[in-house]
């Protein structure tokens, strides 16, 4: 009766210690995959403003670039006359190149 108790421990010896090696290998792929989860966790947060700003930019690409318009008479809302404050600088300055929208997604 001895020897089989002795035989009974050894075997739950060695299933515990197969069962702790289970542990230790699942603990460390957590580790491994806890960086991940995070930045997909962080990922979704900013999923919905980014959906928001690449339809923003979609529509902006739909719509194209602004037609040109008459130099005497810029667009309401547009640029205007220079502000009291100018130092004037930016009359040397380069006129803006028209933008242009595009998405790379």
């Amino acid at each position: 009766e001895i020897a089989t108790l002795q035989e009974q421990l050894m075997t739950s010896e060695a299933t515990v210690h197969s069962l702790q090696a289970a542990v230790h290998q699942r603990d460390k792929l957590i580790r491994q995959l806890q960086p991940r989860a995070e930045l997909l966790q962080d990922i979704c947060r900013r999923r919905p403003p980014l959906a928001g700003l690449l339809a923003a930019l979609a529509e902006a690409e739909r719509l194209g670039p602004v037609p040109a318009s008459d130099p005497g008479h810029p667009p309401p809302g547009g640029p205007g006359p220079p502000l009291a404050n100018s130092t004037g600088e930016e009359a040397d300055r380069d006129p803006l190149q028209p933008a242009v929208f595009g998405t790379t997604v």
